[in-house]
């Protein structure tokens, strides 16, 4: 079975599982489904719940993105079956990111979406809703070596479901917490050759997704959380 395949019926199972502990509020992105073929799509990085929110996310956009994954997460035994299943691509830190980042490269040559998360590692501070961590300049290298465009999207909510160093909360009687993304309808546009600065232009468009889904989470009614 082909990682898109996979991708498809792993989508519609996650949904279903992940119906009695989360709700979905999606929006925008529907622009740049109809204008690019094939993109990086950018997102914050605030749980573990993110890879698997994605999934059933961009599945409502016919999208079934590669993802780059630490490699301890693609061999790990908990791990590894969804991991492979979707197709992940290994990110080895100890061996230099050569390897991941050419099998990224060809993947977008040949059509594929990958679905990035620049910082690496968890980032999420209660204090800061929208703030994020350091990134890697992976994206902007990656966009130069490709041509692809960049998308950026934020994602809040996920850090209740599954927070940093905690067993994610599976209880089917707590109020269903909503995990809310945001897509931006345009690339990003970047400026200069600088891949630091690049980098910086990616995020900063992340953290307006994030602004935005903070903001509808605010203008949330409790009629429309019970949805």
């Amino acid at each position: 079975m082909s990682p898109e395949r996979a991708l498809t019926w792993l989508a519609r199972l996650a949904r279903v599982l992940s119906w009695p502990f989360a709700r979905f509020d999606v929006d925008g992105g529907d622009a740049m489904n109809d204008a690019v073929d094939t993109g990086i799509i950018v997102v914050d990085h605030r749980s573990l719940f993110d890879v698997v929110a994605g999934v059933i996310i961009f599945h409502k956009y016919h999208r079934y993105p590669r993802v780059l994954i630490e490699k301890k997460y693609v061999d790990s035994k908990w791990t590894r079956p969804f991991a492979r299943a979707i197709g992940a691509i290994p990110v080895d830190r100890a061996a230099g990111r050569g390897e991941a980042f050419s099998a990224a490269v060809d993947a977008l040559q040949s059509g594929l979406t990958i679905l990035l998360l620049p910082e690496g590692r968890i980032s999420f501070d209660p204090d800061r809703p929208t703030a994020t961590g350091r990134a890697s300049t992976g994206v902007s290298r990656l966009a130069e070596a490709s041509g692809a465009p960049v998308i950026a999207a934020g994602m809040i909510g996920t850090e209740q479901i599954w927070p940093a160093r905690a067993l994610p909360y599976l209880n089917p009687f707590r109020r269903r917490p909503v995990v809310t993304c945001r897509i931006s309808d345009r690339p990003v546009v970047f400026t200069g050759t600088d891949h630091t600065e690049r980098t910086e232009q990616a995020m900063a468009e992340v953290r307006r997704m994030m602004a935005e889904c903070v903001a509808a989470a605010e203008r949330r009614t409790p009629r429309a959380l019970a949805a």
